[in-house]
């Protein structure tokens, strides 16, 4: 016990001693400084000896201040490292989860991009069958061709496609799509050939009217449009009347369609013709593909 109180009297005795340093030291502001420097050390000399010591009643509130001060500023460290734990882990959990919606929203592109190809792959196929369905309809040999350029002009309807001479295409052969008359060949290369729309100010094509027989003349109107002309008033012609290459103009075979009547007005008094708007089977701004007739032979008419 006595070994232990000695032991405390120690560090006050050299408390005692060195405090009396601070004094003199002449500028106030070093002589604070060095006062507080002093407290600390030997302040931690007390505690270091407090711990050493047994359980005597006199030191423990020290050893127990001690240990509580080092408690909380444990706990008061690992509140903050388990908090700055938590943040990383979720900060890594977000960066996996930003990087697989990366992969998901990537395979999700190549997936839209794979499902666009195929859509349009299935409606090309459709479009190919219906133009070899043609050869079969009209017994004639054909050549297929896509449609590589279209004129802008509003005053022209041509487009050109990738066959030529070579291919076997000469001008004025008949060309058509699936849906009907397209127009004929204008002029050919040797890899390309133009086409001149049934649109065309300068087509002109003899048809008839299905229902009645009457004949007339397909012209074109631009912006893919065409009129059935020199058709008298005494003509019974309906909207929706199917209208037919007649075949007497040495070009175009008969029977094949052309379109339909769309809207019938009597015209000015002194004429004697009706006036006779005609939407085409083909949507003629629309053309991708198309076949060409090679053979002029005789065809059955279409009642599709």
């Amino acid at each position: 016990m006595e070994r232990s109180y000695g032991s405390l009297i120690q560090p006050v005795i050299f408390f005692c001693c060195i405090s009396i340093v601070p004094f003199r030291i002449g500028n106030p502001k070093k002589r604070v400084t060095v006062f507080l420097v002093l407290a600390v050390v030997v302040f931690l000399i007390f505690v270091v000896v407090g711990l050493r010591l047994g359980p005597p009643a006199a030191v423990s509130p020290v050893k127990y201040f001690f240990v509580d001060l080092t408690g909380y500023f444990q706990k008061g460290l690992s509140g903050p490292s388990r908090w700055g734990g938590k943040l990383w882990r979720s900060y890594l959990a977000l960066q996996d989860v930003e990087l697989e919606n990366k992969v998901l929203r990537q395979e999700v592109i190549q997936l839209q991009k794979e499902i666009g190809r195929y859509r349009e792959a299935l409606i090309a196929n459709a479009r190919f069958k219906r133009l070899l369905g043609i050869k079969e309809d009209v017994g004639a040999t054909v050549i297929t061709a896509n449609v590589v350029g279209v004129d802008l002009a509003p005053w022209l309807a041509t487009i050109t496609v990738d066959q030529g001479r070579k291919d076997g295409i000469k001008p004025g052969m008949v060309v058509m799509s699936g849906a009907g008359v397209v127009g004929q060949t204008m002029e050919t290369s040797l890899h390309f050939s133009k086409i001149l729309l049934l649109s065309d100010y300068n087509s002109a094509v003899a048809t008839l009217i299905q229902r009645n027989r009457a004949r007339g003349i397909i012209k074109g109107a631009g912006e893919g449009r065409c009129y059935l002309a020199y058709v008298e008033k005494v003509v019974d012609v309906e909207v929706g009347d199917r209208i037919i290459t007649s075949g007497t103009d040495q070009i175009f075979p008969k029977g094949l369609l052309i379109g339909k009547v769309s809207s019938v007005t009597e015209g000015s008094i002194p004429d004697l013709f009706q006036e006779i708007t005609v939407t085409p089977a083909v949507d003629l701004k629309r053309v991708e593909e198309v076949v060409v007739l090679v053979t002029n032979q005789p065809f059955v008419e279409s009642h599709h």
